[in-house]
């Protein structure tokens, strides 16, 4: 009886202990920081970043929309420094620019420049483009302190008071995160059928009284003042974003592109362990860094030119595995946190819900089972289901198609790229670090 008795005591206790630390490792999970000083810090340009913490290999959408206290302490305290004394757009004729092939829309690349693009570019084989309505810009302050490389950002404005209250926040973005103001270029798309005619006079003082802790609340405040109009016609017109996506991606001088979309976050070092990766193993990745940066290509890069060919160079895009994360969690710091969120139901494939053929063919089993000790970034496995509805996010050569620019709005717009101009992918391999 005594024996039994020590038994099921100690079961009792086996069982309390396992629910404490179940309930420990949810709690941790929920409510760990995302960044550290050096996750967030400028970071040399191909340097292995000590933020990253075993290195991660997926990009988490929706992730925590502001930025931590803790965090927001470190990075307020190091962009006021050098701070931009002038609103964007400056000098910007409006009577100038691009035009798209039917005339739809006018392009102004580069509308504004980051202080550092030119030298990222000419140190990272890979650049993030991506692409954004007003909206949906405050995204840019978490993608730019997890990604130290090259941004390249198209971004739509409709009518003057649209172009107005884009000029004030990004002048207020630039002022507040050093690194937006020093990676990321801006481009200007702005619509034929409600374009812009003039732009308005913009002190210093109109956006250096905003606040610097909440730039999302920030930008909900300026939204208040877009006028109905404009508010009506943006419900009536659908979103060119093949468009947008188009003029990010060539606003890129890196052989290899990231196409994303704004809200896309990617962890943090991934452009330094991405980096790594493509010169290691990518057709001719060392080449094309040599070439932006002025030098000349080494003839021992000559043998990677051969990695994955066959009677001709074959191209090939590498996958990125994607989830969406619970609202209530912080980024996870690696693949073994996304893992457990996961397991949890705190992290899901992106669009699992929505519309699930959007990312089946890049089989998240097996990319989650594929666990290794190395931190060293490596192909998982290859994508041998691919059809139609599939739309990764990927990086690949800036040689792929552009995307088709006559499909407008929201959905589907992504696999539109197989049917354009140029060479899609011969193979699609999902990335595993």
């Amino acid at each position: 009886m005594f024996q039994t008795c020590r038994l099921w005591n100690l079961s009792i206790a086996s069982v309390l202990a396992l629910t404490l630390s179940n309930v420990f490792l949810t709690v941790r999970l929920l409510h760990s920081g995302d960044c550290s000083r050096e996750s967030h810090g400028s970071g040399g340009a191909g340097g292995t970043g000590t933020g990253a913490e075993d290195g991660v290999s997926m990009v988490v959408p929706r992730a925590p929309l502001l930025t931590p206290a803790t965090c927001l302490e470190y990075v307020l305290a190091e962009s006021q420094a050098n701070g931009t004394d002038k609103a964007v757009f400056s000098g910007l004729d409006l009577r100038l620019g691009r035009w798209d092939a039917r005339r739809l829309y006018k392009i102004f690349d580069y509308a504004v420049t980051g202080e550092r693009f030119p030298e990222l570019s000419a140190a990272y084989t890979v650049c993030l483009a991506t692409q954004s309505s007003l909206e949906k810009i405050y995204s840019l302050v978490q993608v730019a302190h997890h990604w130290s490389g090259p941004i390249s950002a198209a971004i739509f404005a409709a009518g003057n008071d649209e172009l107005y209250l884009l000029q004030l926040y990004l002048s207020y973005l630039r002022l507040c995160f050093r690194p937006i103001r020093e990676r990321v270029s801006f481009h200007l798309v702005l619509p034929r059928d409600r374009i812009a005619t003039h732009l308005r006079s913009v002190h210093v003082a109109d956006f250096t009284r905003l606040d610097c802790a909440k730039p999302e609340a920030t930008l909900n405040e300026l939204l208040q003042r877009r006028t109905p109009d404009t508010s009506k016609w943006r419900i009536k017109n659908p979103y060119p974003q093949n468009h947008l996506r188009n003029v990010a991606r060539k606003g890129c001088q890196c052989g290899y592109v990231f196409l994303t979309d704004v809200d896309i976050v990617p962890s943090v070092s991934f452009a330094e362990q991405l980096d790594k990766f493509l010169r290691q193993h990518a057709p001719g990745a060392a080449a094309a860094a040599a070439a932006a940066a002025a030098a000349a290509a080494a003839s021992s890069s000559n043998g990677q030119l051969h990695h994955h060919h066959h009677a001709h160079q074959q191209l090939t895009a590498f996958v990125v595995p994607t989830y969406e994360l619970d609202e209530r969690v912080r980024f996870p710091r690696n693949k073994t946190d996304l893992i457990r969120l996961a397991n949890k139901g705190l992290a899901r494939p992106f669009h699992h819900k929505v519309f699930i053929y959007n990312q089946f063919a890049t089989n998240f089993s097996r990319w989650q089972a594929d666990v290794a000790e190395s931190d060293e970034t490596r192909v998982s496995h290859n994508v041998t289901n691919f059809e139609f509805l599939y739309e990764p996010f990927y990086v690949a050569p800036d040689t792929v198609p552009p995307h088709d620019e006559r499909f407008l709005g929201y959905g589907y717009t992504r696999n539109t790229q197989v049917s354009g101009k140029g060479r899609f992918p011969d193979s699609f391999l999902v990335l595993c670090f």
